[in-house]
């Protein structure tokens, strides 16, 4: 009985341990993303405006649908089209991911890329970006934001915003993967000791019960075991001729 002992709390120790593990690292991932989360707002940038003379579209070549996978390096084509008479050098390349219901929160700020590309007057050029998504960002929707700064011949600067619309960032398959794994042996580790912990209860609560049926029903009568037995009886009629002979 100690020893069913020993094993059901070691049971509920590795379950409970298993359960605060699996909450702490919810918490620590929320963490981390709220540690990231910082609010910026630079004048000096909203001085700066596109030229009109350019014209800018992007594309993702492996994520059409904007459904961007966390741990996942995103791939970005911006198409730069100079309708001016001058040309333009593409100084700079970044984007972030804001939060949709506070623009000016950071949720991350991506790598900023440096192309130093020439786009000479009425030509196009493309521009690539690649950016990584945090792998523990958690699985929602986002405000994604590039911009791409360039100087015409005049060193005159401007930025562009490329794209700045709504994303979802959807978890990856190796997480998917790991707390599927996880929430499974949980399960089963409960199961495992619900199952031990009836059997305990079982084998302590209703072995008592068996055991006292027994004995009630062993103990109606110390002749019991006779029954269905003929035993013989003695003859009234040979005690009474013996009596009469004494006589």
């Amino acid at each position: 009985r100690a020893f069913n002992m020993r094993w059901a709390q070691q049971w509920t120790a590795l379950l409970l341990l298993g359960l605060l593990a699996f909450a702490a690292a919810d918490e620590a991932d929320a963490d981390e993303e709220g540690d990231d989360s910082v609010y910026a707002e630079d004048a000096s940038d909203e001085a700066i405006g596109d030229s009109e003379f350019v014209d800018l579209i992007t594309l993702f070549p492996d994520f059409p649908d904007k459904r961007f996978t966390q741990g996942e390096f995103i791939d970005v084509l911006c198409g730069f089209t100079n309708t001016g008479d001058k040309s333009y050098n593409v100084t700079a390349i970044k984007g972030s991911l804001n939060s949709p219901f506070d623009y000016r929160m950071y949720i991350q700020n991506f790598t900023e890329m440096t192309p130093n590309a020439e786009v000479k007057k009425g030509d196009q050029g493309t521009l690539f970006y690649r950016f990584y998504p945090d792998p523990n960002l958690e699985p929602r929707d986002y405000v994604l934001t590039i911009l791409v700064d360039y100087v015409d011949a005049d060193k005159e600067e401007y930025r562009s915003v490329v794209f700045n619309s709504t994303v979802e960032v959807v978890e990856s398959q190796s997480a998917l993967d790991s707390r599927t794994f996880f929430g499974r042996f949980l399960m089963l580790s409960f199961a495992g000791l619900c199952a031990f912990a009836g059997n305990m209860l079982f084998n302590r609560f209703g072995k008592k019960k068996g055991r006292a049926a027994e004995a009630k029903k062993t103990g109606g009568g110390e002749n019991e075991w006779l029954s269905g037995i003929n035993v013989p009886r003695p003859a009234e009629g040979r005690s009474n001729s013996g009596k009469k002979k004494n006589k």
